[in-house]
């Protein structure tokens, strides 16, 4: 079959702007061999009977058509590698050149690399540090309260007024030491930095540090599809292993198909 006639022929399994980027891909060979394929399998597909199957014929048949159809699907792939592997082999060799460059680096800015583990450990300590100043300056403000309260009341009950004004010096004093204590109490830490090259904020998020009790965790949260695929991974992989009886599980044979090709 020439050229024309095997795009012709291809022309009849693919939408034409496939027809297009087939001819571009591939060189003759690899065309009479999809050809030939989209053509076995078009076969295949006609041949095959919806209805149940009734007798050893028509088993005998299918299990014909299923190994055709498993071949040409093979023979499909083999060609496809012909044009992927070599791409794949480039991707592995640009990726494996540029890691040589962004591993490190990845490392050192990625996350939970070296420059965000600096930076959360120092403002895990500054966090504490503030916390601990405003406390002693609370204590501060407290104190010079408690001292202004008590002098005012010694003014309130001085006999004379020499005592009564060292009574309201002292009170005034005291007033001085809760306005200084209020302005060297820090302020919060700030969310981040910001410089010429960009910012970094630190921010808070509430996560599982892990499970103490499973029987105490409530059963909705069982009932994530999500949770429940891990699960069924979980017991047949049990089951796969031996396991035959698992409360709250059904467990029994189901019969596969083993493919094996000429």
């Amino acid at each position: 079959m020439s050229a024309p006639e095997v795009v012709t022929a291809l022309a009849k399994h693919l939408p034409a702007d496939r027809v297009d980027e087939a001819i571009q891909l591939l060189d003759e060979r690899g065309l009479a061999k999809l050809e030939l394929m989209a053509r076995e399998i078009g076969a295949v597909s006609e041949a095959v009977s919806r209805k149940p199957l009734e007798s050893d014929a028509d088993e005998g048949i299918a299990a014909e058509l299923l190994a055709r159809g498993v071949a040409a699907l093979r023979e499909i792939d083999a060609l496809r590698r012909t044009q992927t592997d070599p791409l794949n082999a480039q991707v592995k060799a640009i990726n494996g050149l540029f890691k040589v460059v962004t591993d490190p680096a990845d490392q050192l800015v990625g996350k939970g690399g070296t420059l965000e583990r600096l930076l959360l450990a120092y403002r895990q300590v500054k966090r504490a540090r503030i916390a601990r100043e405003q406390e002693e300056q609370r204590r501060r403000q407290e104190e010079a309260a408690r001292k202004e309260a008590e002098a005012l009341a010694k003014a309130e009950a001085a006999k004379d007024a020499k005592s009564r004004a060292a009574a309201l010096a002292e009170a005034e004093q005291a007033s001085k030491e809760q306005a200084v204590a209020l302005l060297d109490t820090p302020r919060e830490m700030t969310r981040g930095v910001r410089t010429d090259s960009g910012t970094v904020s630190g921010r808070d998020r509430w996560v599982l540090l892990g499970i103490t009790d499973m029987d105490a965790i409530p059963p909705s949260y069982w009932g994530d599809p999500i949770v429940i695929e891990a699960l069924k991974k979980v017991l047949q992989r049990a089951i796969t292993g031996g396991v035959r009886e698992i409360r709250g599980c059904a467990i029994g044979l189901e019969e596969g198909l083993t493919r094996r090709i000429g």
